[in-house]
């Protein structure tokens, strides 16, 4: 495989035309909104960033004056340094603006693992992700660093389909170390754990990174007990089943809200459930079904979760994007979930109302019925005779899967042994006719 540095070296002038144009276009699209105020900004990260100035900047983290988690804060303090000459508010957007390339990036690279011999597509996925409405909104206007995890999270998919384990559980603790939404992904690493596709022992690691990262913070002086609490208070700060996210509490009055922790034992049962079928399943998990399991996961999750808020849809619109160029029958999931994203983000920046917010969980809805549908005809039709042996999308696959220069279809892999366990030969899809 080329390195990316040596591969950039060899990027044709038009690919190079292309990432120029979609760069300045991303840059293009944020400037204006960059003046922006949002409510959270005036009532908590304006005030957070003049704390950490008046208290001498990475010493003032001895302190528990945000309920954010330290690896944020040390991004401000550092920001506070480095960009001390700008004003306050450009000074935090510019954090999370940096990170929406590096999110791009990622999906770039999630995406040239389908096309390798192809330039074009994978740059055009990152600027699918540069100029989603929803990642342009977040950060440029809203100030809010939900790229930041979401980042990680790419990263995360991305080691995944290129057979890097350890990687990718380092990444999905980073990506918690920044913000508890993380787990929206952890039902996709427990899937793939109960299919046997990963190892146990990768799991501690991403405890280990969480970890590591609260230890410059306990360093200077903040207390272990308040470090290991932060997510635990985000839990009860809000009262209300539902803070405007276009998922399943939209059509249950707050009058229950005491019913919360039914919801979430609801949401255990769901993914347990999936965690079933997977693990009953012969058919080995190919890349393609990796990606539908992880769009899955990041719809799923935050849908059926009470006191979501308006941005938790995030992820969900990110890696929409991925499956739609990995899939293009898929073209409409990003659309159903951006859209479902705006209706919940344009009251509170001041910008209108598309549709009401239990239209847009009718929408997504539907869209989980139809990739749930999918998800079950992927995982149960080796029982009807139809899979292929293919190896799985570790590392064997990942050097297995070729594309070809024109097309960039797969490549028929060459044939691996079955594997058998108590349940009898489990095999793989080679391309997912069916999904």
């Amino acid at each position: 495989m080329i390195p990316l540095s040596l591969r950039c070296l060899r990027w044709k002038p038009r690919s190079v035309a292309l990432i120029v144009a979609g760069l300045c276009a991303a840059l293009a699209v944020r400037y204006p909104l960059l003046p922006f105020e949002s409510h959270d900004y005036r009532l908590s990260l304006s005030k957070w960033w003049d704390f950490i100035v008046d208290h001498g900047g990475f010493a003032a983290l001895e302190y528990g004056f945000s309920n954010y988690n330290p690896p944020y804060l040390y991004a401000m303090a550092a920001a506070s340094v480095l960009l001390a000459g700008i004003h306050k508010l450009l000074a935090i957007k510019t954090i999370s603006i940096v990170f929406d390339f590096v999110l791009a990036f990622f999906v770039y690279k999630c995406v040239q693992l389908k096309y390798r011999e192809s330039e074009t597509i994978p740059i055009l996925a990152a600027a699918a992700v540069l100029l989603a409405p929803t990642v342009v909104l977040n950060s440029a206007m809203w100030g809010q660093s939900d790229s930041i995890y979401t980042a990680f999270l790419a990263a995360c998919l991305y080691f995944l389909l290129a057979g890097r384990p350890g990687w990718a559980f380092a990444a999905f603790g980073l990506s918690f170390s920044f913000k508890a939404q993380a787990v929206f992904l952890a039902p996709l690493l427990l899937w793939l754990l109960a299919a046997k596709e990963l190892g146990w022992r990768w799991l501690p690691l991403s405890a280990l990174v969480y970890l590591a990262s609260l230890l410059p913070a306990w360093l200077l002086g903040r207390p272990p007990g308040d470090l290991l609490s932060i997510y635990l208070k985000q839990v009860g700060a809000h009262g209300r089943l539902s803070m405007n996210a276009p998922n399943l509490w939209q059509w249950i009055s707050n009058d229950w809200y005491d019913l919360y922790p039914v919801g979430i034992a609801f949401t255990v049962a769901a993914v347990l459930a999936v965690t079933y079928f997977v693990r009953r399943s012969r058919t080995r998990i190919s890349r393609e079904l990796l990606v539908l399991l992880a769009v899955f996961s990041v719809v799923l999750t935050p849908y059926l979760l009470p006191k979501m808020h308006d941005r938790y849809f995030f992820p969900a619109d990110v890696f929409t994007i991925v499956l739609a160029f990995w899939r293009p029958r898929y073209w409409y999931a990003p659309i159903v979930v951006g859209l479902a994203s705006l209706c919940a983000y344009f009251p509170y920046l001041g910008i209108g109302r598309i549709l009401p917010l239990p239209w847009a969980a009718a929408g997504l809805l539907a869209l989980l019925a139809v990739l749930g549908w999918q998800l079950l005809r992927n995982l149960w039709s080796a029982r009807s005779g139809d899979a292929s042996g293919a190896p799985k999308f570790s590392r064997t696959f990942a050097d297995s899967a070729r594309t070809r220069p024109a097309t960039g279809h797969p490549v028929s892999p060459p044939p691996v042994r079955e594997r058998e366990d108590e349940r009898g030969p489990r095999t793989t899809m080679t391309a997912l006719n069916s999904a």
